[in-house]
């Protein structure tokens, strides 16, 4: 499997090689001329191999090493959004990123706290680390504001979101308490 990362990045990666190899019990080799990495599951896991992968890319889009090592684990997955799928135009991608972050951040930071999902905005990319739960709830909040919805739209979409997986995550616990 082949993974890239943008130049700046580069050298966070390769620093990284030797702790990722070893957590994932893979091989991992950059191609200088290629200026790609290989990763090779050496006949172990290649699920493992996948993951090593989704930090690679992860970090190369800008999300915290701290932040992309927990894609490693079984609870966390990874989204990303390329606004340049969304605004074919490069002004109005400035416009976009600005809807997402929001004055002072506040709408990025909003989004966060609602869904639980970490929310890195690079370049033409938002990548979003989460659950299975919360991934869909924070990535259609982000298409709201992309669509142009008003911010109070959106804000009001994540708090029945939350509602309604409070409510489904009571209903479950409830089903799972011992029966006296």
């Amino acid at each position: 499997m082949f993974v890239s990362v943008q130049d700046e990045k580069l050298d966070l990666v390769k620093s990284l090689l030797p702790e990722l190899s070893k957590i994932g019990g893979i091989e991992i080799i950059y191609n200088e001329k290629e200026k790609n990495f290989l990763v090779d599951p050496k006949n172990q896991n290649p699920y493992q191999a996948l993951k090593v992968v989704s930090v690679i890319r992860a970090i190369g889009l800008g999300v915290p090493v701290s932040d992309a090592y927990k894609l490693l684990g079984e609870e966390l997955i990874m989204d990303i959004i390329d606004l340049k799928q969304v605004s074919k135009d490069r002004g109005p991608l400035s416009r976009i990123k600005g809807r997402i972050i929001g004055e002072g951040g506040k709408t990025k930071k909003i989004i966060q706290e609602y869904t639980g999902v970490t929310v890195v905005i690079s370049d033409h990319y938002v990548t979003l680390l989460g659950t299975y739960e919360q991934i869909p709830v924070a990535r259609k909040a982000l298409e709201l504001l992309m669509k142009g919805r008003e911010h109070s739209t959106v804000y009001r979409f994540l708090d029945r979101a939350e509602q309604q997986l409070l409510s489904y995550r009571a209903s479950q616990s409830r089903g799972k308490l011992p029966i006296k």
